[in-house]
């Protein structure tokens, strides 16, 4: 009875240890609301050839990162892009005066049809903060890339001028390049 104890004990010790919270494991997703309507997506990091898995993305590579929706066949629905001046950890604020840098959103339906697009010009200031960005990149570590962590939240204008407030936004992406 006590041998049972002491395996079940240290079972449960192992199986706690290899779930922890490790910052690069394989799964990557973002979230946020825009003026209170949630968007998000999880799944695996890009696999060869650069074919976006699970129904999205979350990747960054060369000082951009990339969060990606997509539809049953693939095409994006939902794209959040960002543009940083340097490929580093830190607090960026986006805005029209950001010429090096930018933040925007593009809506589309099934048919590929724009139905709402946003940015940071005209008045507009997204705060990012980047706080995490591994060295292990897709290319060094194909197996087990590092992630590039952070949230955002501010407020965004369409192309008609109307303003939207995005909060409680997050990422984690994996680092492609």
């Amino acid at each position: 009875m006590k041998k049972l104890l002491l395996g079940l004990t240290i079972g449960l010790l192992l199986i706690s240890c290899s779930s922890s919270n490790d910052s690069s494991s394989g799964l990557y997703k973002w979230s946020f609301k825009l003026n209170g309507v949630l968007y998000q997506w999880e799944g695996n990091h890009l696999t060869g050839g650069g074919a976006i898995a699970a129904g999205g993305q979350a990747t960054y590579s060369v000082n951009t990162i990339a969060l990606q929706k997509t539809n049953s066949s693939g095409s994006p629905i939902i794209t959040v892009s960002m543009v940083f001046p340097t490929n580093s950890s830190g607090n960026f604020i986006f805005n029209s005066s950001s010429t090096t840098q930018g933040f925007n959103i593009i809506f589309l339906d099934d048919a590929q049809q724009l139905t709402e697009m946003y940015s940071t010009g005209s008045g507009a200031t997204m705060n990012v903060n980047i706080s995490s960005l591994s060295n292990t990149t897709f290319t060094s570590n194909p197996t087990n890339p590092g992630k590039v962590i952070g949230t955002f939240s501010g407020t965004v204008k369409s192309a008609t001028g109307t303003t939207a407030t995005i909060t409680e936004g997050t990422f984690e992406a994996v680092r492609g390049a």
